[in-house]
């Protein structure tokens, strides 16, 4: 038979078959058996409402259909024939309608079929007539996301089903008893998503008072002190709770209602923590209460575990000495088996419990990490706590913990706490350590407004300080020499002896440091195995936010090696790691702009606008630091990648002015000036283009590494004009040759090539562009250049603006450059500059040129 079309012929709700054709399957071999004559047994497990009495009747209308007659008491048996008994814990339930009415017959053989259903709990007898033959077990789960996606489509349509599926999962628990009567109760137009919650949870209190109508008080009183047991405590403990004698809990075992929103009898529990928070709401306030106090003194009687304790009287209002302790352990407890939520619910509590004048630094710890990942700004306060308010005993290592935590955050702030704990450190290796990370955090700080003195020598120390090396003042004097952009040799060798000294296990914000560092320097290999050993002991560590940082400088040098398609990947491994809802506001920006330049330098500037425009704007020209400098720049290329010079100047210089304001002026860290150089030129001030070359190139020439000078003589290139550009960018082309920047390399090649296009020499030019395909075959330049080569005359006027296309025709006629600027009314200047733009764009070498270029008779 197949199976399909056994699902239309149940009385039971529409759902209540979906994702059932296994189940369906089981029905046909246990009604093909029972033909055959051999007894058999089907049993229906699972929790109220998730289609039992649905795949009951599914089996009954089966069997009918095979020629058995199917009744629902035994005492109704046929005179004649094979017969199936199928019974219903729910006596209103489909199978009841289906059986429809039969005589009264004499007792017989017992039936060929036996099916019924039953509870969750497998150890429970089943009754003497289902012990025979052969048995199968059927079991009855809650929905799929996708069943409960599938059957909101059908309600609502795709649009507002994707919008409904986290609150509809979330208030149903995929339990159709309550998913179909919230959909047959709000027809037509889609509810909201709160509005759908609190329909479900309606339906979901009027479900259970259902499921409980029938059942005894002893049942009833058995279930819902399960509720508040959830799992901690045994049978004989939760019938205690429950107020009941141990005769009356086992006679509550045996009813439907137990069977079926219990688990386990062992240590009993209801199902999931939906159904129990909604078997509690049922109770009025004061009888809650009462019987949660009772759990707590039971449990304590029972000398229960702490984090049982803590869990328990979280639910209550209780001032006791020991509520503090249990808190904090129900809350680590919680932490260490990733319910960080929860986690943070108690540790708060277990602070406004602390006794003590000052909070206990082992709580505010446990808080700070449990909001780590989720909740970074609040994460940073706790740490903050740690340093200036808390009790840290000597041996905790939570101080340094915290003041590693908060030198990543890199906030004034952060700056300020560190600063405060060093001051109050003393001497000795921790306080060394303090000074070290306030020292980085300085560095690192928005506003960059103080410095720390001697932050070169990573072994100078104050007086008393125990010896050893001080990796935080070694990372901080490191990322000093890359921000003024000199000394590259000093800044490679302080970053490497943190890397070698720092040991793992310890402080991670200096290795993080050390390895942006080494990406500065060139020194890839280094700089990238870093960064991954990072990431994975964050991972063990259970620190997501440390771990997302090493991907992040992953993607970065990503791009800075011309690996722009790799940077995507360990983008969106960062962006796993750490939803991006979940990064540090601080953090953002660095995180948008990396986002923005992976798109832009993928050809996907429609994605870069796209990722600019979500909501929650990223900081912008109101905020300081590195990070909103560098989201500036990303906004400046993307405008230059997309025709807009005006508004690439505006993102461009104040990106300049914000990082000079840091002490940033390395094109190394921030490439401004050398993009700001070809809007500059775009927008017609030669002059400040050339001011901004000449500064770009003494800044990366100071510095020293081969790959930033070269892209700095390659943007100087493609923002002037003849021969000086020609000589730009073949010095480019010398010292990116040999480095791991492909793309630079490629750009640089497909500039050189158009310049012999612009030159009349078409052969040599194309043998510049293909070796610019052979090292880079998705860089756009080189369509570009290819395009211009085999363009016919007559399309290149559509590569010249308005403005250069009046003047070129002008000039092609013949005229003068001071009649072109009383014609259309400019500045002879501007003419010189409009006819210098037309030139290159078209490749010609003058006005001369004009007339074929422009397919002017």
């Amino acid at each position: 038979m197949n199976t399909a079309s056994v699902a239309p012929c149940s009385p039971a709700p529409a759902s209540g078959l979906v994702e059932r054709t296994g189940e369906l399957a089981v029905w046909e071999r246990a009604v093909r058996r029972a033909l055959n004559g051999a007894a058999t047994t089907v049993v229906v497990r699972g929790r109220p409402g998730t289609g039992r009495s649905a795949l009951l009747a599914a089996g009954a209308e089966l069997a009918r259909r095979a020629g058995l007659h199917v009744v629902t008491e035994s005492a109704r048996a046929p005179e004649t024939g094979p017969w199936a008994l199928f019974t219903d814990d729910v006596p209103t339930g489909p199978v009841a309608e289906a059986a429809g009415p039969v005589s009264d017959a004499a007792p017989r053989p017992g039936p060929v079929l036996r099916a019924l259903t039953g509870g969750c709990d497998a150890s429970l007898p089943l009754p003497p007539d289902a012990q025979r033959g052969r048995r199968y077990e059927l079991s009855s789960r809650p929905l799929t996301d996708q069943a409960v996606g599938a059957l909101l489509v059908r309600a609502y349509g795709r649009e507002a089903a994707d919008a409904l599926l986290p609150a509809a999962t979330a208030a149903t628990g995929g339990n159709p008893a309550v998913l179909c009567p919230v959909l047959r109760r709000w027809p037509g137009t889609p509810p909201d998503p709160d509005a759908f919650a609190a329909l479900a949870d309606q339906v979901g209190r009027h479900h259970l008072r259902t499921v409980l109508a029938g059942s005894s008080p002893q049942a009833s009183a058995l279930v819902t002190a399960s509720a508040v047991a959830a799992g901690h405590f045994s049978f004989r403990q939760v019938g205690e709770l429950a107020g009941l004698t141990p005769p009356e809990g086992e006679q509550a075992r045996t009813e439907p209602a137990v069977a079926g929103l219990l688990g386990s009898l062992v240590r009993p529990r209801v199902y999931d923590p939906l159904t129990a928070e909604r078997l509690l709401a049922l109770l009025d306030a004061d009888r809650r209460r009462l019987l949660h106090e009772r759990a707590v003194r039971l449990a304590r009687r029972e000398d229960f575990a702490p984090e049982v304790l803590g869990l328990l009287v979280s639910r209550i209002s209780l001032d006791e000495p020991w509520v503090a302790d249990a808190l904090h352990a129900a809350g680590t407890a919680a932490r260490r088996s990733g319910d960080d939520e929860t986690a943070v619910v108690l540790l708060d509590r277990a602070l406004d419990h602390a006794t003590a004048a000052r909070p206990p630094a082992k709580t505010l710890l446990e808080l700070a990490k449990a909001q780590w990942a989720r909740r970074p700004a609040a994460a940073e306060r706790a740490f903050r706590r740690i340093l200036l308010e808390a009790e840290v005993p000597d041996d905790s290592g939570a101080v340094l913990f915290a003041a590693d935590m908060l030198t990543l955050c890199a906030g004034d702030d952060a700056a300020a706490a560190l600063g405060a704990a060093a001051a109050r450190a003393g001497t000795g290796a921790e306080g060394r350590t303090l000074r070290g990370l306030h020292a980085l955090a300085v560095e690192a700080s928005p506003t960059g407004s103080a410095r720390v003195a001697d932050l070169i020598s990573p072994g100078a120390r104050e007086a008393g300080d125990a010896p050893g090396f001080d990796a935080p003042r070694a990372a901080a004097g490191a990322w000093r020499h890359c921000l003024d952009g000199r000394r590259i040799g000093e800044a490679r060798r302080l970053a490497g002896a943190v890397l070698i000294r720092a040991g793992r296990g310890g402080l991670l914000t200096p290795r993080l440091v050390a390895s942006r560092v080494l990406a500065v320097t060139e020194d890839v290999a280094p700089a990238r195995a870093e960064s991954l050993r990072i990431a994975a002991e964050a991972r063990r560590r259970g620190m997501p936010p440390v771990a997302g940082h090493a991907l992040l400088d992953l993607a970065e040098l990503a791009l800075r090696t011309g690996e722009p398609e790799r940077a995507g990947q360990w983008l969106a491994e960062a962006t796993d790691e750490v939803p991006r809802r979940d990064w540090h506001p601080r953090t953002l920006a660095r995180l948008t702009a990396v986002e923005v330049l992976v798109a832009v330098e993928t050809g996907r500037t429609d994605l870069a606008e796209s990722v600019l425009a979500r909501p929650g704007r990223p900081p912008g020209r109101d905020e300081h630091g590195l990070g909103p400098a560098q989201l500036l720049f990303a906004r400046g290329v993307l405008c230059l990648r997309t025709g807009r010079p005006s508004e690439a100047r505006a993102y461009l210089r104040e990106c300049g002015r914000m990082a000079r304001a840091l002490g940033c002026v390395n094109p190394a860290v921030l490439p401004w000036g050398s993009h700001l150089a070809v809007a500059e030129v775009a927008c017609a001030a030669p002059d400040t283009a050339g001011r901004l070359v000449a500064e770009s190139l003494a800044a990366a020439r100071s510095w020293g590494a081969p790959g930033t000078v070269g892209a700095v003589h390659l943007w100087s290139g493609l923002a002037l004009s003849g021969r000086a550009a020609l000589v730009h960018i073949r010095t480019a082309l010398r010292l990116l040759a040999d480095m791991p920047p492909r793309r630079l390399y490629a750009r640089a090649v497909a500039a050189l090539a158009s310049g012999p296009s612009d030159t009349g020499l078409p052969q040599q030019a194309r043998r510049l562009l293909d070796e610019a395909v052979g090292r880079d075959r998705t860089f756009p330049l080189t369509a570009e250049v290819a395009a211009r080569l085999t363009a016919p005359p007559d399309s290149n006027r559509s590569r010249l603006s308005p403005a250069q296309l009046r003047v070129a025709l002008l000039a092609a006629k013949g005229w003068s450059n001071t009649a072109i600027s009383r014609e259309l009314s400019v500045g002879v200047r501007t003419v010189e500059l409009h006819l210098t733009h037309t030139y290159r764009a078209l490749g010609v070498n003058g006005r001369s040129d004009l007339p074929v270029a422009l397919g002017h008779p």
